[in-house]
Order: C-alpha cells, then sequence, then structure tokens
C-alpha cells in the first residue's frame, strides 16, 4: 500500500485542505493562463494593425498621388530636365508656373528642382522662402535619386526649420525610367497626413527614423526622443547627417520611454501591448518603422476568464473529489485483502500450533518418569513459544510447602534442588498461584533471585501449576521478547497440558508404589 493511499485514507480534512489548495491553484493558473493568451492575441491584432499603418503611410506617401505627379515630371517635362542641366531659368519660364501647380495642388510647402552637383536650380515656396541656391547634396534623398530612384525622406527643413517630408523622384535624361539620372524634383510637405495617421491609432503611435529617433508621434512630448542608449559616438552620427536640425545639435535628446521591443511591457503603471513594422521609403540609411501601443485590459481577470478559471476549479475539484473516493475506497479494500491474508495466516498458524500441541500432548503421555516429562515440555516450550530457559518444580504429596525440581533447560548453573513457597519470584508465585511477566531491563543483566539464577532475556513467565485448586508444581520460562495477551493465553494452555499430565504421571506412579507385589506361584504349590 503507497503512503499517498494511505494519506488520504487516513487524513480527510488534509486531503482536502490539499485537493481544495490545488484546485485553487489551478483555478488561478488558467485564469492567468487565459489572460496571457488574450493578452498575446492583442499583440497579434496590434502587429496586424501596425502592418497596415504601414501601408497606410506608404500609399499615402511613396505610392501616392503627389509622388507620381513627381515621377511624372521627373521623366517627362523638359523644362525641368533643361532645369537640372543649364540652372535657373527666366522668370516667365513655365517651369516656375508648373512647380507652382504642383504645389497648390498637392497641399506642397515647397517644390524645387535639384541638379546634378546637388544644388536647388529653381523653386517654388508657398512662403516666399526661396530655396534656390541651397546645396543639399549631404541629403540622402539626393544620392537616391541619382541612383535613379523615387523615395520619401523625413527631416527638418533647412529653411523653415520644421519637420517636414520630403517627396523624391529622379529627372531622367530621356523619356525612359532606365535612363540616366540629371538630378531630382522635390516636394515638401508638412507631417500632417502621417500625423492624422498615427493621432487615431489606439493608445499611441510613433514613427522612428532608422537611427531611432522619434520623428512624429500621437504624443507630442515624444517627438524628438531618442530608442535606445545617447552614447557620444552615435549621438555624432546622428548629428552629422543633419537631417533633425536643431533637434540634436546643443543637447541631448531625452530617451524614449517605452521599450520598442514587441510584446508586451509596463509602462506609468499601465500594461501595454506593443508592436512595430517597417515603412520602407528607400531611405538609405534603412527603413523607417512605424509603432503602435495598445493598452491591454486591466490586470484582472475578465468576466469570461473568471469564468474559464471558475470551471476550470469546478473541474479540478470534482476530478479531486473522485480521486479521494477512488482511493479510500482502495485503502479500505486493500486493508480488507490485508485483513483476511493476515486472518488466514492466523488460522494456518493457530491450526499449525494445534497440530504441534496435540503431538504434545501425545508425547507427554508417553513420558513415564517426572524428569523425561519435564524434558519433553521444555523442549516444547522452547520450539512453540520460544522459551530458551526453563526450569520446573512439582510438589511430591498435597500440602508440601516445598517443591522439588523436577527438570530443568539450558540453565548455567543448576537451579536449586527445592523451591520453599514464598521463596523468590518462582516461591511468591506458587504460593499466590498467579501467572507473573516480569519484564527484564533492557541494559545490562539483572539479577535475580528466581529458580534460573542470573537470567539476561526479555521477560521471565511465572507459572504456577494448578489443578483442582491443589499445587502441582511451579514453572519459570525465560523468553526472548515479552509476550503478548495472547502468547501468555498459549503459555497457560501449554501449562495446563503440563499440569494435567504431571498429575497422572504422579498418580500413576504412586498406583505403582502402592500396588501389592504379585505371590510366587511355585512356593505356593508347595
Amino acid at each position: 500500500m503507497s503512503a499517498i493511499t494511505r494519506f488520504f485514507a487516513l487524513r480527510p480534512t488534509a486531503s482536502w485542505v490539499l485537493i481544495v489548495a490545488l484546485t485553487a491553484t489551478i483555478a488561478l493558473l488558467t485564469g492567468l493562463n487565459t489572460r496571457s493568451s488574450r493578452e498575446q492575441q492583442e499583440v497579434s491584432l496590434l502587429q496586424t494593425e501596425a502592418q497596415r499603418t504601414g501601408i497606410d503611410i506608404l500609399s499615402s506617401t511613396l505610392h501616392g498621388n503627389l509622388m507620381g505627379s513627381m515621377a511624372v515630371l521627373g521623366l517627362m517635362d523638359t523644362y525641368i530636365k533643361q532645369d537640372a542641366i543649364e540652372g535657373p531659368l527666366a522668370t516667365d519660364s513655365p517651369l516656375l508656373e508648373t512647380l507652382q501647380t504642383v504645389g497648390h495642388a498637392f497641399e506642397a510647402e515647397g517644390v524645387f528642382v535639384v541638379g546634378a552637383d546637388g544644388v536647388v536650380k529653381s523653386s517654388w515656396d508657398r512662403m516666399n522662402r526661396i530655396s534656390t541656391g541651397l546645396d543639399v547634396k549631404h541629403r540622402p534623398y539626393y544620392k537616391m535619386a541619382m541612383q535613379g530612384r523615387a523615395s520619401v525622406y523625413g527631416a527638418v527643413s533647412m529653411s523653415r526649420g520644421e519637420r517636414a517630408l520630403y517627396f523624391i523622384a529622379p529627372v531622367h535624361a530621356d523619356r525612359d525610367i532606365a535612363s540616366a539620372s540629371l538630378g531630382a524634383v522635390v516636394a515638401r510637405t508638412p507631417l500632417d497626413q502621417v500625423d492624422a495617421i498615427l493621432k487615431r491609432r489606439f493608445s499611441g503611435a510613433l514613427l522612428l527614423s532608422p537611427q531611432g529617433v522619434v520623428f512624429a508621434s500621437s504624443r507630442a512630448d515624444w517627438v524628438g526622443t531618442l530608442d535606445g542608449p545617447a552614447t557620444p559616438e552615435r549621438l555624432g552620427t546622428i548629428r552629422a547627417l543633419k537631417q533633425f536640425g536643431p533637434l540634436f545639435e546643443s543637447k541631448v535628446p531625452e530617451l524614449l520611454p517605452i521599450s520598442t521591443t514587441g510584446g508586451l511591457q509596463t509602462w506609468n503603471g499601465q500594461r501595454y501591448a506593443i508592436a512595430s513594422a517597417p515603412v520602407p521609403w528607400n531611405d538609405p540609411t534603412g527603413d523607417w518603422t512605424v509603432l503602435l501601443m495598445q493598452q491591454v485590459e486591466d490586470t484582472a481577470l475578465t468576466s469570461p476568464e473568471s469564468i474559464q478559471a471558475a470551471g476550470a476549479g469546478l473541474l479540478a475539484l470534482l476530478l479531486g473529489w473522485m480521486c479521494l473516493h477512488l482511493l479510500r475506497g482502495h485503502y479500505a479494500q486493500t486493508l480488507l485483502t490485508q485483513q483476511l491474508r493476515a486472518h488466514a495466516a492466523q488460522q494456518d498458524a493457530d491450526l499449525a500450533y494445534r497440530r504441534q500441541l496435540a503431538t504434545v500432548s501425545v508425547q507427554l503421555q508417553r513420558a513415564d518418569s517426572v524428569p523425561k516429562l519435564a524434558t519433553v515440555f521444555l523442549v516444547a516450550a522452547r520450539q512453540l513459544l520460544g522459551a530458551y530457559q526453563g526450569v520446573l518444580y512439582a510438589a511430591e504429596n498435597e500440602g508440601d510447602t516445598e517443591l522439588r525440581l523436577a527438570g530443568f533447560s539450558a540453565c548455567a548453573l543448576p537451579p536449586s534442588d527445592t523451591l520453599t513457597l514464598g521463596d523468590g519470584l518462582l516461591g511468591q508465585c506458587a504460593l499466590e498461584r498467579k501467572l507473573q511477566v516480569i519484564p527484564t531491563p533492557a541494559a545490562g543483566l539483572w539479577t535475580i533471585r528466581s529458580g534460573l539464577g542470573n537470567t539476561e532475556c526479555a521477560a521471565l513467565v511465572l507459572i504456577p501449576l494448578v489443578l483442582q485448586d491443589k499445587l502441582v508444581g511451579a514453572l519459570e520460562l525465560a523468553v526472548m521478547q515479552v509476550p503478548d495477551a495472547a502468547t501468555q493465553l498459549k503459555f497457560e494452555e501449554l501449562a495446563a497440558l503440563l499440569t494435567n499430565n504431571l498429575e497422572l504421571l504422579r498418580s500413576h506412579l504412586r498406583q505403582r508404589q502402592l500396588a501389592p507385589q504379585s505371590p510366587d506361584l511355585s512356593e505356593a504349590t508347595l
């Protein structure tokens, strides 16, 4: 029988406490797992929204109508090609009207043409802040245009000092997109479209440059912050680009208070789901990134999650009750089986003992003298009950105050030939006519005044032999274990058998002594 089965069967209170604790744990883990799954699902949904937001930004910028118009101008307009090659045209050139028309049509703040040398040749500005003559060859978008690639570039305007988007299309030498690039036609717009997209996105949204600078955000205080450590080397690289104007020129920027790593994170005591998606604007330094954050529900379990947790707990409680019932039933069945086996073994042992006892009875009946009777009995006591030492005294006549030694076994020294009633433990037992079991001390020898002399044993069994209120003898046995009640009954039963046979033997011997001798027939005939 396992210790677990015994524990649940014998300790019902502790078992129920354990089951309830396990049920509560399962319910809590189920609730937490359900909440975690919900939060991961929110992260997955937010990731989809981040990708959709990136597509929206691309659709309104790199793939938008303004970029399409700029690409057509760079491919088809002869005045733009001429301006990129020869420099500023006359003030009455149709080019300026074209640039103005494009600017008004798409609400651009400025439109200009850049030559192959990186200098602005002709320009139109809504606020008449002419950019003609500016050298922009340090701008990454100029390098992309000279490679024949259109791009969108976010930067702080050199002429206005405000954040802006630059739509750049290469100016081709021929009306073939595979022809060489003569320069670039550029339109500058505010971030209104991007800001509008970000502001309607969840708890927060922002646009990061490839360098990790927050260029646009639904939170105005985050604009200009930096994602990651602001090391001197990193700041030097960002300042060398001259992309963000005064934001990084003379001060160390503040750090973005959240991590751009996707997943779940805590900010201002609230949990947020974070997701990001690339915005491929053909920036030579890398993709831009749109990042969304959405506050997840309170950390407490929602009603569906609580219902699932309660259901899991109830199921665990039911299973626990069933397991407890089965374990208790198994324990009861096992216990009953053990009891039946023990009872059967006890019956077998009793039957074997009765057979041995019957054999001893026959042997005692065959003894023709008291010493032989004593020897047979002491051997039987050792075999049946483990009495490894013993001494037997027998009375010769009724009313004697002394008993004579009838036999002994395994004694170091021969016992006394006589035993006076009331003398020593065995004499006192014979006088009181009451069985006594005397345990001996656990440590060392105990010198006692008994028929066995000095004896090292677990206990002494003193038995008076009484038949019909007559003292027949006295028996003293040394055993290795203190006998229990059942063993004491066996001692009494064996002693009773000895008493009967001893009395019968004495009666038979007396009759033989008193019987007259047979007459000599040869003399009678004389």
